[in-house]
């Protein structure tokens, strides 16, 4: 993939901020809604839509001809790791939530993790999926960095 001029990744920036700005408040609304009256359709239907605006963010980076940014990446990492969080403490502290919004959260946070993992394992390989999150893999000494006249003595 090659390194986007300024002017098109100003441009698939704003239509990846739109796609999720979108699409995730449609996500937030029928999450809310089938967690108080809506129920499981709602939840469904909420989880539909964060994993319809991944596939259209998929679309947008393959009309630009590029992947995910460790930026996006990170981002979506950590929003993940809060909501399944925030699964957890709700369920430890309210019994309501547990009796009736836990197991269509968990497998709707499953549900969307699989997806997305196997998305990424089929587009870039187990290596390179481990290889987009591996930061510190950036800081390897190279064997050309090497001081001439060997190793360390």
């Amino acid at each position: 993939m090659t390194e986007l001029e300024p002017d098109a990744a100003l441009d698939r920036h704003a239509l990846v901020m739109g796609v999720w700005l979108a699409l995730g408040l449609i996500a937030t609304l029928l999450l809310h809604y089938g967690l108080g009256t809506g129920g499981l359709p709602a939840v469904a239907a909420g989880f539909a839509a964060v994993l319809t605006a991944f596939f259209a963010h998929v679309i947008v980076n393959a009309v630009y001809a590029t992947t995910f940014t460790r930026r996006e990446l990170a981002l979506g990492l950590v929003i993940y790791l809060t909501g399944l969080l925030a699964v957890s403490l709700a369920a430890l502290s309210s019994a309501a939530f547990r009796d009736h919004g836990f197991v269509p959260m968990a497998a709707g946070l499953a549900g969307s993790g699989a997806v997305i993992v196997i998305y990424m394992i089929i587009h870039f390989g187990v290596r390179g999926v481990f290889d987009a999150f591996n930061v510190i893999g950036d800081f390897r000494v190279d064997e050309d960095d090497e001081p001439s006249g060997g190793g360390r003595q």
